[in-house]
């Protein structure tokens, strides 16, 4: 690959990053929609499809004109609505690759609730916290449900922005008893003003021992390698790290999480993959990338690593538990696509929901200096060692649990059933699905906080 040039799964996308050398910003709306319209009219997947260029309007806003380009192909119809996947966004809000933008530091699920009175009011669960963060300075946990914020019931806006970032501030939470379907040990919790807070990727590792059986258990949120961006290695290193510790302490089984994973840079795919193959496996084809057909040259091929680091943790797996959600997208499929080749289909183990379903890549387009944008447009096919993609409509799960039936337990425990049902396969005990506690009775949908990974919301 050219210098200059990093391949990237980031969040719903897959794509390489072009940076130009600084000059004077150009603000003139005409000459930044030519720009944006002679790269689509080249690169753009479903070029053919672009309208007549006498029917654009150049004087549109430039996100606006963008928008105006885009296939129907390109994105997922969630809810009646297409999100599209390609994106242009302004390089202010853009600093770096990971979300610079100030949070409370968690992510959460949201639903509905009717009282008495036939009023319906807005309540969120927290799905996972962030280390070092004002809501886990404060205590906030997973499974938590907040059910308003700087006063009671019905006092969380319909945006939910006052769950993401703000001032100080006092959220009314709760627990949930689903034997009696009502809330308990309502309380109040103060946290400090939202402030930058590191995305790790790596919420919780573990090794347990358990049916004779050495399990290592991940559970990785996003792929960076980085917390500043796709520049740096630091988050690499620690997973290099990580699986040179499950080697050495003997790990012969593994629960890779996944569940709210959207994806993130290829090389951390590639890496992690690396790391969880069977040793035969590496050196050989992880990935192609395949372009239109004006860009046939920049097809390439992506191989499993064979360094010395990735010798040094590779686990020589020949079967790998993948806990998935709705979230689940992007390089995270692509790692599950990528190992079936060398692992098999049935011996790469899906536990939880069906994932998103995206197996096209785009290029990004730092033209920041230049146009003061940054355009992500998709331009390209990946496909595995066998040229197959076949998840458009997302991978099935082998064993369907959807988590937000019950209360969220901590990552890595018996009580959580995901991780459980991984377990209980592995070690040849009782299927545990068959006894899981009464559900709530609640709809739930994710709402990503984390908008620097560019989530499809509202899942």
């Amino acid at each position: 690959m050219k210098k200059g040039y990093v391949a990237l799964l980031w969040s719903l996308w897959i794509g390489l990053i072009a940076c130009d050398k600084e000059e004077a910003v150009i603000t003139d709306t005409n000459q930044v929609n030519q720009w944006i319209e002679e790269t689509m009219r080249t690169d753009y997947l479903w070029y053919e499809e672009l309208p007549d260029k006498s029917q654009l309007d150049f004087s549109a806003d430039p996100e606006t004109f963008f928008n105006s380009l885009l296939s129907d192909k390109d994105g997922k119809v969630i809810d009646g609505s297409l999100h599209h996947f390609s994106t242009i966004e302004k390089a202010a809000s853009t600093k770096t690759i990971l979300d610079a933008n100030d949070s409370y530091g968690f992510d959460f699920a949201v639903t509905k609730l009717k009282v008495s009175n036939g009023e319906t009011h807005n309540i969120a669960v927290v799905i996972y916290v962030l280390p070092n963060s004002p809501a886990a300075e404060a205590g906030l946990r997973r499974g938590d449900w907040i059910l308003g914020v700087n006063g009671e019931l019905g006092s969380i806006s319909d945006d939910y922005n006052s769950l993401r970032s703000g001032a100080e501030a006092r959220f009314y939470i709760a627990d949930y008893d689903r034997e009696k379907k009502s809330f308990i040990n309502a309380r109040d919790l103060s946290l400090s003003a939202s402030r930058a807070v590191e995305d790790t990727p790596f919420l919780k590792d573990s090794i347990y021992h358990a049916g004779g059986k050495t399990v290592g258990y991940l559970m990785y949120n996003h792929f960076a390698s980085d917390p500043d961006g796709y520049k740096g290695t630091a988050y690499n290193e620690q997973m290099t790290a990580l699986f040179a510790r499950f080697k050495q302490q003997g790990v012969n089984e593994f629960i890779l999480d996944l569940r709210y994973n959207g994806g993130g840079l290829l090389s951390c795919a590639q890496l992690l993959a690396s790391f969880l193959a069977p040793s035969s496996a590496l050196g050989q084809v992880f990935c192609k990338e395949v372009y239109n057909d004006l860009n046939q040259a920049k097809n390439q091929s992506v191989k499993l690593l064979r360094t010395t680091e990735v010798l040094a943790g590779n686990l020589n797996l020949q079967r790998l538990y993948v806990l998935t959600g709705s979230s689940t997208a992007s390089s995270s499929e692509l790692v599950i696509n990528g190992l079936r080749p060398f692992m098999g289909q049935e011996q790469v183990r899906l536990i939880g929901r069906t994932t998103l379903g995206k197996t096209v890549g785009m290029t990004i387009y730092d033209q920041s200096a230049k146009y003061g944008w940054i355009l992500q447009p998709i331009t390209f096919y990946v496909f595995n060692a066998e040229d197959k993609a076949d998840y458009r409509d997302g991978f099935t799960p082998d064993v369907e649990i959807n988590e937000y039936e019950q209360t969220l337990a901590p990552f890595g425990t018996a009580d959580d059933p995901l991780f459980a049902q991984a377990m209980a396969e592995i070690t040849g005990t009782a299927n545990l699905k068959a006894v899981q506690a009464p559900a709530i009775p609640f709809a739930l949908q994710e709402v990503n906080v984390r908008k620097g990974r560019g989530m499809i919301s509202d899942l």
